[in-house]
């Protein structure tokens, strides 16, 4: 099943990078890619496959473009929802970076709780841009998938879910795969979206 859950991340520190694309990719998100420049994030979107739908970027980022006009301009040329991650909080900062209407601004440092639940609302939004195209049926789901599905909305990682209801890891990823199939979803992201959309 193809993942349409894409995400690139634009950081020019690449400790940070690899951490935020760690914990993603744990939750069954597809980094398309990571970008120290908006030349390199530029490059990664020309190429179909990997457009992403999400873009979590740094505002202070290496080059003559900052974060900011590189997000204008993401959101212009392929309709991302930008994430902004950085450690700047000054007014000025902000109100430019407002401009570009993120989903989010998460500062420095940020727990890995809030980064999950800024890149889920950020597909909350992708999906409801789609959401003329988007089915309306209900979602068969065992209660405890359910249960498993709100704690991932909430920002749970597959590892807290796992210790908070006492099964292993390897449960948690199995439940949520089923529930990607017998509903014939492509991510989880679309699957929380559809669930809090049930009537």
């Amino acid at each position: 099943m193809k993942n349409d859950a894409k995400v690139l991340i634009v950081e020019d520190e690449l400790i940070t990078a690899e951490n935020i694309s760690e914990v993603l990719e744990a939750e069954a998100y597809e980094i398309t890619g990571i970008a120290k420049d908006a030349a390199t994030a530029m490059r990664l979107c020309s190429k179909d496959d990997y457009v992403p739908q999400v873009v979590l970027c740094d505002i202070n980022i290496k080059g003559s473009e900052n974060g900011i006009s590189l997000a204008s301009d993401l959101k212009q040329l392929y309709g991302c929802e930008i994430v902004f991650v950085t450690a700047h909080s000054d007014t000025r900062t902000l109100q430019a970076a407002f401009a570009t209407e993120p989903v989010m601004y998460l500062v420095k440092p940020f727990s890995n709780t809030q980064l999950l639940v800024a890149v889920q609302m950020a597909f909350h939004r992708v999906y409801e841009k789609q959401k003329n195209s988007l089915r309306s049926e209900t979602l068969l789901l065992t209660t405890r998938e359910r249960e498993i599905a709100k704690m991932v909305a909430a920002g749970y990682s597959s590892k807290q879910i796992s210790h908070k209801l006492t099964i292993s890891v390897e449960t948690v990823k199995t439940h949520r795969r089923k529930m990607l199939q017998k509903n014939n979803v492509n991510s989880f992201p679309h699957l929380i979206y559809l669930m809090n959309s049930e009537v």
